[in-house]
């Protein structure tokens, strides 16, 4: 039976006829962005900041960043807010002469590019002010800077269509079920500069789902519903730094986001309410949280969970002689569900002299879980790249292992068992793109490529080989076990190995398509454990993904 209804359709449809009249096209916009050998976060995040690309060193995103960041292609470094911006009318310049004008033109055009961040809040459209500026000009570039009596305000947003094709795999893993469906997102946000010490900033989301004939995921339906809502006041802007605090609904994105993430792959993203203070001075920055979990409730107003709590605090220095560094320490408490967990961590990352890419991370996580014993679990991810200059193409290949512990009690297998807590990452990111396995109780010993095709097109080649640690069960993305190792114990740790391929389109800075295909091969672990109660998979251990997505921003 199809579960999408014929106002869900025509939503759908209404959605795509107003992105269409204010889609961002723009006559001169052919001149787009171009992508590096680091073009890795677009493709993967959907996000187009700089604040969380370090995986950036001369362009990329979906909107594309071209100033140089930290060149790791797995990471975000930690976000930091940038400063407010006023876009007073352009002084008068003579742009066509003196020394370095081409470097200020390039920047200029950098801004431009980078303008949309990972999450909006972090927006910057300075660019609208730089003198410098000679790039396209967007019909929603009318919406930023309305000076009001009230203070500045911006208004944008974004809409993106994705088309899936799933064999095997609708649900949670491999499934035997096959499904196809499409998925829509607006998001719509308001801006608003008070004055130099206060600043309002609001988001809603809307995200549908149409064709399926399985019920849909619990990330990819949502009645339009508050995803931020926020006052941010400015405590201290001085010679020590800048001190700020934010109280309300707010998404959360921290580091790499292997802990932390709005995560974006999901049609609906994920949110928080609470109170965060931010520090930054210089190359270093702090940000201290509490917050409670707000769930989605796709028919209905969202609220906050404060039986579910998420706090803790997250530094980084950029710029040591180690490259840069990120520490961290992270409290996740589900009075529900009865576990506590405190996850201490750092990553470091960055490019060698001899043009080495390293990243590093890894945390400790203990406290008390589900089970009669203390929590204590843990996970590391090593990886090494480096760009590879042939005639035609040049790469940029990354060997990556990923490891997170696992439970080795069958008797003590369930959500919140002795085995590692991904805490509110991007999993998708990480762990293959079909979303198969979560990080706990696992080895992912996986390579990846990077290829620029040409200035707007690139290549993302992945290969990944999944193990268990423990041999009791995989989890999901969710953090369920497969299968109950009491009654139905894993008759292998091998998991099987995924291939991903997908190629990033910019059609320009504000409008990009993603064409992917996916495929998984069952390993024996597949072959010789029994598939839990309801599910039947007819000796079909394979699994096929295939999906299209355009995004435009405006």
């Amino acid at each position: 039976m199809m579960v999408s209804s014929i106002s869900r359709r025509r939503r759908m449809i209404f959605a795509a006829l107003s992105t269409m009249a204010i889609a961002g096209f723009s006559a001169d916009a052919v001149q787009a962005q171009e992508i590096s050998e680091y073009g890795l976060e677009p493709v993967i995040l959907q996000t187009a900041g700089e604040e969380e690309a370090a995986v950036v060193s001369d362009v990329i995103e979906q909107s594309e960043s071209v100033a140089p960041a930290q060149p790791v292609p797995m990471s975000e470094p930690y976000y930091v807010e940038q400063p407010a911006v006023s876009y007073a009318p352009a002084p008068a310049c003579n742009c066509n002469a003196g020394a370095g004008v081409a470097k200020k033109k390039e920047a200029a055009m950098a801004k431009m590019k980078s303008a949309y961040a990972g999450v909006f809040y972090a927006n910057d459209f300075s660019y609208l002010n730089d003198p410098y500026y000679a790039g396209p000009s967007f019909f929603a570039d009318n919406f930023k800077n309305l000076q009001t009596p009230f203070g500045k305000l911006d208004l944008g947003g974004e809409t993106r269509y994705r088309y899936h094709n799933e064999r095997n795999h609708r649900g949670v893993g491999i499934t035997g079920r096959d499904d196809n469906f499409w998925l829509s997102r607006t998001r719509l946000y308001a801006d608003w500069e008070v004055c130099d010490n206060i600043r309002v900033y609001g988001e809603m989301l809307n995200a549908e789902s149409m064709g399926e004939q399985f019920a849909p995921r619990p990330i990819e339906e949502q009645d339009a519903d508050i995803l931020n809502l926020f006052v941010d006041v400015k405590l201290y802007d001085g010679d020590l730094g800048k001190l700020t605090t934010r109280v309300g609904r707010q998404e959360l994105l921290f580091g790499a986001q292997r802990t932390v993430s709005p995560l974006d792959w999901a049609n609906t993203r994920r949110t928080f309410e609470g109170v965060r203070g931010m520090y930054q001075y210089g190359d270093t920055s702090i940000d201290a949280f509490w917050t409670g979990f707000v769930p989605v409730q796709p028919d209905d107003a969202d609220e906050a969970n404060y039986d579910i709590q998420f706090y803790g605090a997250y530094a980084t220095r950029k710029n040591t002689a180690l490259g840069n560094v990120d520490a961290y320490w992270l409290g996740s408490d589900d009075r529900t569900r009865g576990y506590s967990y405190q996850t201490a961590g750092s990553r470091i990352s960055g490019k060698t002299d001899g043009g080495t890419l390293y990243e590093f991370e890894g945390a400790y996580q203990f406290g008390e879980d589900e089970t009669p014993n203390d929590h204590s679990a843990g996970f590391i991810t090593a990886g090494l790249g480096r760009k590879i200059e042939t005639k035609h193409l040049s790469p940029t290949v990354w060997l990556y292992y990923d490891w997170a512990s696992g439970e080795d009690d069958p008797n003590e297998v369930q959500r919140a068992d002795g085995g590692y807590d991904h805490l509110y990452p991007l999993a998708h990111k990480y762990n293959g793109f079909m979303d198969l396995f979560g990080r706990r109780n696992l080895h992912d010993f996986n390579v990846l490529t990077v290829t620029p095709l040409n200035k707007k097109v690139s290549m993302i080649l992945w290969y990944h080989y999944f193990r268990m640690d423990q041999a009791t069960t995989p989890y999901s993305v969710v953090m369920t076990p497969y299968n109950d190792p009491a009654a139905n114990p894993a008759g292998s740790k091998d998991l099987g190995s995924e291939i991903d391929l997908l190629f990033n389109i910019n059609l320009n800075a504000r409008n990009n398509v993603l064409l992917g295909y996916s495929h998984f091969m069952g390993g024996d672990y597949y072959k010789t454990t029994t598939a839990p109660a309801g599910l039947t998979l007819d000796n079909d251990f394979d699994a096929d993904f295939f999906y299209f997505q355009y995004t435009t921003r405006y």
